[in-house]
């Protein structure tokens, strides 16, 4: 009884383990095989040839020395900071007033009209938008015209580049966010607002010490994909500025491309490559470890 038991739990596990190797194969392929290359790549330098050469921290260094970095760092720093907040206070405040709408039917048909521009391939948006924010011909600077605004130049100014992306950004990805907020407002019990307002609690009050502690986890989680998009972001800005003007858009993303595929620098490619794979990293641990432990309590 015992051969047998054991011969069974071999077959159980090796089946699974046929049903989990595809997976584990696309992981390895796709991104863990990526991932060790870029970190290997980016201890090399470059040489005539296009070939690599062990450099130790040298190719580090001349990145970290590298003022087009920095500013690409900053100006994703900026952009992630607007976009972000924006993104996840605006998906908040619709998943709240969506959820109070009464009727089941016309919220679903609402919620789909939010999620139908995260459809909306990034290349597409950015074609879109570009004829929006234009400074001539746009329908934006055409709306301004005409309630007696002064046009802005959108993407063409220093100062307003990034706002302006920060918007498109927010268009593209504010339904995703709605979802999840609007999947985890729905999923809390009414007996703790009804139990509230027996209390006395009402109007914001709900909100602040029901909806929201109960919702930081979803919170949580927007926040970090958001994090993750705002700092992966690379379609919208190629479409739209190309980093311009006078660089006031590269992001990290486009610095990392710029290098690649333009300079023919794989090396400095590859450390930022690891830069921006630590940052997120660092940004996952961090929103793990504040929302550990607070999802029940009031």
């Amino acid at each position: 009884m015992k051969l047998g038991a054991r011969t069974y739990t071999q077959k159980l596990t090796a089946t699974g383990a046929l049903f989990v190797l595809p997976v584990l194969l696309y992981f390895v392929v796709l991104y863990w095989y990526p991932l060790i290359s870029a970190f290997t790549m980016s201890f090399q330098e470059t040489i005539p040839g296009l070939e690599l050469q062990f450099a130790g921290l040298k190719t580090y260094k001349e990145v970290f020395a590298d003022q087009n970095f920095w500013q690409s760092l900053g100006n994703t720093s900026v952009f992630a900071i607007q976009a972000v907040i924006a993104n996840v206070v605006l998906a908040l405040i619709i998943a709240i007033a969506l959820n109070s709408v009464p009727s089941p039917g016309f919220r679903n048909f609402l919620t789909l009209m939010y999620i139908l521009p995260t459809l909306v391939s990034l290349v597409a948006a950015g074609f879109i938008w570009e004829w929006l924010f234009h400074p001539r011909f746009g329908l934006a600077n055409q709306i301004f015209t005409a309630v007696g605004l002064k046009p802005l130049k959108f993407l063409a100014d220093e100062i307003q580049v990034i706002p302006s992306l920060a918007v498109i950004n927010i268009w593209v990805r504010v339904g995703f966010s709605v979802l999840i907020l609007l999947a985890g407002l729905q999923s809390i019990p009414e007996t703790y607002f009804d139990a509230a307002r027996v209390d006395g609690a009402k109007g914001i009050k709900l909100y602040w010490y029901i909806t929201l502690p109960l919702l930081l986890p979803q919170i949580g989680v927007v926040t970090l994909l958001e994090i993750i998009f705002a700092v992966k972001i690379f379609d919208i800005v190629y479409v739209t500025t190309q980093g311009g003007p006078a660089g006031a858009s590269e992001m990290l993303m486009l610095y990392l491309y710029n290098n690649a595929f333009r300079f023919y620098r794989v090396d400095k490619a590859a450390v930022a490559a690891v830069f921006i794979f630590i940052i997120l990293m660092a940004f996952g641990i961090v929103q793990r470890r504040l929302l550990q432990g607070k999802r029940y309590e009031l």
